[in-house]
């Protein structure tokens, strides 16, 4: 029993404090970036804290050390302390008295995060056309981009029809300009993080990123273009006939109001045009940020260790 016990209570640990940690961080941030736009650039980063967390306490109960001893797989509390509850494996039968509570927090976290990630698996991967506009019948007058891997511009025939050549052009810049981000991929892995976490804090995260990258990818269209107040023009005309929060990168997705503005602002005379491309919001400084924070959390790990010993034991 006792050797199950302890992967049971340091998954349950793990689950726990990611999910606090989700709860709390992704609407904080989300208000941040709310206020200042550029911060939802870093939604990813966020997006991984909690998994983080939640690692840097499954890896303390599991991979013991001791400061004291400066050693791994060391426990000074063996000797100098009878009667302290421990979870490691030093001591892996301790680890019995917490499987009820163990138990419960599974029971209470786990079915929520497998639904989300089935959910996820079930997206569409895309057909692969790209901004080539695949005009169909579809409730909703709107058009976005269908799948994470392979995404495709589905439009609806109503909305298509409505448009003026130039406004059709407008989209087709804007979608590309989405592709060329990675958008698509980003929204899937930030889909995948979040489901950590409350799916209310999530979708608050997750809106905070979109805001930003339908203001990006406005930008980068008026860009191409040469002609920001086109771009403001047809998002309007599509706003007009389509309305509804959307975790998608739709056309007239994030604030309408405020991609206007942002596109208006850069049509000022005066206003300073941009030459290229915004980049991806996942590149090499992300990853080299992420390999640094793990580096970091397995270094930790004999202070995890001592410290969450500490914590478990602060009622006896």
């Amino acid at each position: 029993m006792s050797a199950v016990a302890l992967p049971l209570v340091a998954l349950a640990l793990a689950m726990t404090a990611a999910w606090l940690t989700a709860a709390a961080l992704y609407p904080a941030w989300a208000a941040l970036a709310r206020r200042r736009l550029g911060l939802a650039r870093w939604a990813l980063l966020i997006a991984v804290a909690p998994w983080f967390v939640g690692a840097a306490l499954a890896a303390a109960a599991l991979v013991p050390g001791d400061p004291h001893l400066d050693q791994l797989f060391g426990c000074h509390c063996a000797t100098s302390m009878p009667g302290w509850l421990h979870l490691c494996p030093v001591h892996p039968g301790e680890a019995t008295l917490m499987v009820p509570a163990a138990l419960l927090a599974l029971i209470a976290l786990l079915p929520g995060r497998l639904r989300a990630l089935a959910a996820l698996a079930a997206e569409p991967r895309g057909m692969g056309g790209g901004a080539e506009p695949m005009v169909l019948d579809l409730p909703r007058r709107t058009a976005f981009l269908l799948g994470w891997r392979r995404p495709t511009l589905v439009v609806d025939r109503q909305l298509w029809s409505a448009l003026s050549p130039a406004e059709q052009r407008a989209v087709i810049a804007h979608e590309r300009a989405h592709l060329a981000r990675r958008d698509p991929l980003v929204l899937m892995a930030l889909s995948a993080l979040v489901s950590v976490g409350p799916r209310a804090s999530g979708v608050a995260l997750m809106r905070a990123w979109l805001a930003r990258a339908e203001v990006s990818a406005d930008a980068d269209a008026a860009s191409a273009l040469g002609d920001p107040v086109a771009v403001a023009e047809a998002l309007l005309r599509c706003a007009r006939l389509e309305s509804g929060a959307t975790l998608r990168l739709a056309w007239t997705g994030g604030g309408v109001e405020g991609r206007v503005r942002a596109l208006l602002d850069a049509a000022a005379p005066g206003a300073g045009r941009a030459s290229s491309a915004s980049r991806p919001d996942m590149g090499a400084v992300d990853i080299a940020a992420l390999i640094v924070a793990a580096g970091l959390t397995l270094a930790a790990t004999p202070w995890l260790h001592h410290q969450l010993e500490h914590l478990l034991n602060l009622s006896l």
